[in-house]
């Protein structure tokens, strides 16, 4: 007899299921209801697939066909595979100078990946920093040092910090910004903790600007170099038209010295 709680029990069952007939885009495995997965605009990745590939944070995963993830997958992964630190900034950042990547968060990025950043205590911005500028607020000693005055000069002291964490701006890759959280509960600005928590800040603050001072510095050597290049295709080509009697020698030897900026 097919009573009212029989069918209740039919309809539970068929919808777990359907649960755990979901399968997974990437390794194929069947995700059960309370495995972590992410669904995208045509079926559904598990988070051990994206966290294996250096993915903690899949923005707006709706906007993603299979073939997008797998492609972002096949992107990331060498880049995980490959990611040894040289530098560890306590559990905040690592940095990896001999593959130009980075990881903050679950996520690793490249050099490339980086835009600009600031820090943010109560919601208020600090200092910032990033391409084409200097950390605002103060300013970078000794290389790898602290930014002396940027964490504590923009700010009025109010006796408690709520919170402080350090905001990513991304370019080119799977997520647009990503947080490191160094204080999430009220904490008394002249406590360890606040002061370890500043410390720590400074430190990534010095990091990030080096790095992207880095890419600044890539970007403008293939810029010179592409307009050496340049310059050097067009010298061959007016020296065979001088070869072929087409231009003076004179001529030749102007524009080569214009093309050379001498």
């Amino acid at each position: 007899m097919n009573t009212p709680r029989r069918r209740i029990k039919n309809v539970i069952r068929n919808e777990g299921s359907k649960l755990a007939k979901k399968i997974c885009i990437n390794c194929g495995k069947e995700l059960g209801a309370f495995t972590g997965k992410v669904n995208i605009s045509d079926g559904t990745i598990c988070t051990n697939c994206l966290n294996t590939a250096g993915i903690g944070q899949l923005e707006n995963p709706a906007t993603y066909s299979t073939n997008d993830v797998k492609a972002v997958i096949a992107t990331r992964t060498p880049l995980i595979q490959t990611f040894a630190p040289t530098k560890k900034i306590g559990s905040y950042l690592q940095i990896d100078d001999a593959h130009k990547a980075f990881k903050a968060g679950n996520s690793v990025f490249e050099f490339s990946n980086l835009l600009n950043f600031e820090l943010l205590e109560d919601d208020e911005t600090i200092t910032k920093g990033g391409l084409g500028r200097a950390v605002a607020g103060g300013f970078l000693f000794g290389g790898v040092g602290a930014i002396v005055g940027g964490v504590t000069g923009g700010k009025k002291s109010k006796g408690v910090c709520n919170s402080m964490r350090l905001k990513i701006t991304l370019r080119n890759c799977h997520c647009s910004m990503v947080y490191i959280p160094f204080i999430m509960n009220e904490t008394k600005t002249k406590s360890f903790v606040y002061k370890a928590a500043q410390s720590s800040a400074q430190e990534c603050l010095s990091a990030l600007q080096i790095i992207a001072d880095s890419c600044q510095s890539e970007v403008a050597t293939q810029t010179v170099n592409q307009a050496n290049a340049s310059a050097a295709d067009e010298i061959i080509k007016f020296k065979q038209l001088l070869d072929a009697g087409v231009i003076t020698q004179d001529e030749f030897d102007a524009k080569k010295q214009q093309l050379l900026g001498l």
